[in-house]
Order: C-alpha cells, then structure tokens, then sequence
C-alpha cells in the first residue's frame, strides 16, 4: 500500500512515525512546502522573552530521522492538486518550479492552517508580522532585541497575542493589546477568570484596548507601519504582530464535507467523507464532546493524536480511534496559571446549550499547614441533566493545581455528571489538599450541600 502524506508538521510527523513504526515496509511518500519540521510554535513566545536560548531546541524531529526509517521526504514542494477520482496528487518542486505527479492508495492530509487574513489597508508595510512558523519566529526574536522598536502593537488577545504581549513587555517595551471582544481570552474564560489576568497585564505595563476594529494601518516616511487606526483611537506602534486565528488549508478538497470555517470532518478514525483520505491536525474538525457538534480545535495535542489514529488506522489497527475531543488548554502568563477544558458559559450558550455554573475559590491546602495557595475553579454543567460541559481552573502562586483539568477533560469526553465526578476517588494529604478539595467543594456547593464553610 502506498500513502502520500500532505504536510509534515506536528500532524503529519506523527502520522509518518507511526505508519513506519508499525509497519517499516510500508510505502510512505509525504511533500511540505516549508524546509523545516515539528516546530513548536507554542515556544515563539518564550524565545521572544529569553527563555528558550537557543530556538534549535523547539524541533523534536527533522526529516533526515524520517527518511531514516524509511519514507520519502519532499520538502520545499507543493502540492496543488489532489485528484480524488484518479487518486493522485500533483505538486510542484519550489526551487526549480518542476511539476510532477504520485500516485496514492490512501492519503494522509495534514496541511495544517494559515493565519487569518483580514486585508487591512496598509498590511503590507514593514514591520507587519504574523506567527506561525520558525522563520517568524526569528523575525519576532530580531525584532525584540531592536532598540529602535519601543512600540509594539499586537492584535488578537487569544493565546499567542496574550503570550507575546508578555514577552515583549519582559523585553521592555510599550506593548498595546487589541481585541474585538471585549475581553482576553473570551473564547476560553469566563470574566471572574479574565478579569484577574487583564488587571496582571496592566501592571505590568500592558495597555489593553478591547472592544476595537482595526481598520488600517500608517505608515512613518521609511515606509514602515507608525500606528495603528481602530473604530475607536489611534495606537502608535513600531511592530505590529497580527494573531487574530487561523484558517484550516482545505482549498485542495472542494468536495468533501466540512464546517463552517472550511475545516474538513472526520470520524474517529480520522476519515474524511472520502474513505480514502484522512484529515489530522489543524485542517480537521473532530466531534467535540461538550456541544456535541464537529469543531475546528487547532492545537497540536489534537494534532498528535489524529496522526497516530489515521497512520493506526491505515495499518489495520482499528481499535485505535479518537471519540471526540474537548479543547483542553492552557496558559501561563504573568505569574498566573490558567486550564481550561470544553466550553465556557458564553460559548455554551452561543451553542444552545442551557447552563449553570459553580464557581469556588479556596486556599489549596488546610490553613493551619501555615503557608497555602489560592486556586480557582469553575464548572460550567446542563442545568437539567448537570452534565458537565467546561472547566476553568486558575492556579495562583508557586503551587499549581491545573492539572485537575486532566481528570475534567476525561469526565466531558465520558459525558459524566456532578452526581458522578463528585464521587471521584481521590486522595487527602495535608501537605498538598484539602479534605474536599475545590473541585468537589464547588461541586457540593452547586448541589447545595453545606458541608463547606
């Protein structure tokens, strides 16, 4: 059998590791358009700070170790067509513009997501940046140690706008975060969570502009953006760095079924609607536990995960499927520690979903332990049949108490209720809990149980 693999990041390493590893006689033919594999995005912005050294050191794998075991690595090639019918892809070397066609009997598609383009006026002025790859990733590191940039605008307070706002404020200078929605991380945290982190970011010296469309850039007399135009003010800037989300790289599968934002559905052996195509990382939707609908999570733990299922399935190991997902996630950002997992109460209704909520904030451990840590938790649940559908945990301090999310992930994906996860079996440790710890004490007290003070 021979697979053709469309895109060799996180998704389609993976999907390569494991078809070979399961089968090192397979047939493995996989084509990028980048020279370079696995980087880890997530680490841009702690390269930015100073953190991470040496950026070498956010590749965990590079295609000589997978030719190594076997495929047939093209890089700097790209695919631009995939004929579904007569099962072939055609692509195009980069560097000497030579076409060529492959031949596939299934088809591995792992071509990832861009970065959303909004087409502002004036986009293409210098110091204009995007971040997705290792090559932005050197622009933005550049930039920072430039002490002629003191302004940095960036827009888009997800995750990677709120990271990098924080690294460059480390690196000294004036950092201006803009955002439609009104609050960071709107999509992820409800506002007793966000408000805590939008006031963090403010003492560190972070200007917080929520609530604004941008509309346009202008340029200075060297032809390099000055400031930014929104619906609202006029912010001055020396670097704009636009992360405003991602766009699934469907284009080449006209046909097949997909939501709304062009992400192509899989079923839990990660096949598309064409049985002989497979759709893994930031290009797919997987059914998500929490709304019971198919969703686009870009996220590179998803990304792994599809890549093993496909390449397993592909092997003839059918028992290795992905259920459904719930989106858990992560952020560590000026001293605050944040996990999330499924969806919160404003996305939950944006979804039908009819909700409530147990919010609780509590010391970590027994008072008289001397030293403790606060931790907050929320558990957005149905009102009818308190299945849980999200959690927000924020981990205050040295200690970190996020990983509970783990064991709120699983509960989403088995669809239990707070009847069932209050019973979870854990343990008491003085030195690390309390008797019932903040996630069965915001369970009790949504259940109206008084066993808490």
């Amino acid at each position: 059998m021979k697979i053709v693999v469309v895109g060799i990041n996180h998704a389609g390493t993976s999907a390569i590791r494991t078809l070979l590893s399961i089968n090192p006689n397979a047939e493995v033919v996989a084509f990028d358009r980048n020279n370079n594999i696995s980087f880890l995005g997530c680490g841009i912005a702690l390269t930015v700070s100073g953190v991470v050294k040496n950026t070498n050191d956010l590749f965990y794998s590079n295609p000589d170790e997978l030719k190594s075991m076997g495929a047939k690595i093209f890089m700097n090639t790209d695919v631009v067509e995939i004929n579904r019918e007569e099962k072939f892809v055609r692509v195009v070397d980069l560097e000497t513009n030579k076409e060529r066609t492959e031949s596939y009997d299934k088809l591995i598609y792992a071509a990832g997501s861009w970065p959303v383009d909004l087409h502002f006026k004036n986009q293409d002025l210098e110091n204009i940046e995007v971040c997705k790859l290792y090559q932005h990733a050197l622009k933005l590191i550049e930039k920072a140690n430039d002490p002629n940039i003191k302004k940095v605008a960036v827009i888009g307070a997800g995750y990677i706008g709120v990271e990098l706002a924080e690294a460059y404020a480390e690196k000294g200078k004036q950092v201006a975060l803009i955002d439609f929605l009104p609050r960071v991380l709107g999509n992820y945290y409800d506002e007793s969570f966000t408000n805590k982190l939008e006031d963090a970011m403010v003492k560190n010296g972070v200007t917080l502009h929520l609530g604004q469309k941008v509309s346009e850039f202008v340029p200075n007399s060297k032809g390099a953006v000055s400031k930014v135009i929104t619906d609202k003010e006029t912010i001055e800037a020396d670097l704009v760095i636009l992360c405003i989300g991602f766009k699934p790289n469907t284009e080449l599968l006209p046909g097949l079924k997909k939501v709304q934002n062009g992400a192509l559905v899989v079923n839990r052996k990660s096949q598309t609607s064409d049985e002989n195509i497979y759709a893994i990382g930031g290009c797919a939707a997987i059914y998500e536990a929490s709304t019971k609908t198919y969703r686009n999570i870009d996220l590179a733990t998803n990304a792994v995960k599809l890549g093993i299922v496909a390449a397993s399935q592909i092997c003839g190991l059918e028992n290795i499927v992905i259920p459904n997902i719930v989106g858990t996630n992560a952020i560590c950002v000026f001293g605050l520690k944040y996990a999330s997992t499924g969806v919160n109460e404003e996305v939950a209704k944006k979804f039908g979903l009819k909700v409530k909520a147990a919010h609780y904030v509590d010391n970590d451990r027994p008072e008289w332990m001397n030293t403790v840590e606060k931790v907050e938790v929320k558990l957005v649940y149905e009102e009818e049949t308190l299945r849980l559908v999200g959690a927000q945990i924020l981990s205050f301090g040295d200690a970190n108490h996020t990983e509970w999310i783990f064991s709120l992930a699983l509960a989403i994906q088995l669809g239990l209720n707070l009847y069932q996860i209050a019973f979870t079996d854990v343990y008491f440790l003085p030195h690390l809990n309390k008797p019932f710890n903040f996630v069965l004490s915001a369970i009790l007290k949504s259940l109206g149980m008084k066993y808490i003070k």
